[in-house]
């Protein structure tokens, strides 16, 4: 599999994600800093939601393979600037989490990745599976272009 970093708000779905991707035995928790888990980097929040620390996105960026925004379908709101993805030299995805929920609208989360550069975009439920076997193909194509 493919060294990922999701990038996302607080409660937006990455650590369920990492848990859902990889073997039994990841425990989700708030994440303080960048939290390392056999392939998967996990950036805390403020990360996203202050601007000082994008220079800190970028550095660990450097040795991941996708960048994985997420976003959360139930919020009316996004944290990602536009073209927030143009400042990455890595391959971005987007994932639209919680797509299950009742009051998820996928397509205003779409339009938030869109908005924040992202083409790539896949929707997933990690309780109902829906999606994630798309993105586990993505995660673990090694010929796949950036």
């Amino acid at each position: 599999m493919k060294k990922v970093m999701l990038i996302g708000e607080w409660r937006s779905g990455k650590s369920a994600l990492i848990r859902a991707l990889s073997e039994p035995g990841y425990m989700p928790r708030k994440v303080l800093a960048l939290d390392f888990y056999r392939n998967f980097v996990n950036t805390p929040s403020e990360f996203l939601e202050n601007r000082r620390f994008y220079p800190a996105l970028i550095t660990a960026s450097a040795d991941c393979d996708i960048l994985a925004f997420v976003q959360d379908a139930t919020r009316s709101t996004c944290q990602m600037p536009p073209a927030f993805a143009s400042m990455f030299n890595r391959r971005v995805i987007g994932i639209i989490t919680r797509i299950d929920a009742p009051d998820a609208d996928p397509d205003r989360a779409r339009r938030f990745l869109e908005n924040a550069g992202v083409r790539e975009i896949l929707a997933v439920s990690v309780e109902q599976g829906a999606g994630m076997e798309e993105l586990r193909a993505i995660l673990e194509n090694e010929s796949s272009p950036r």
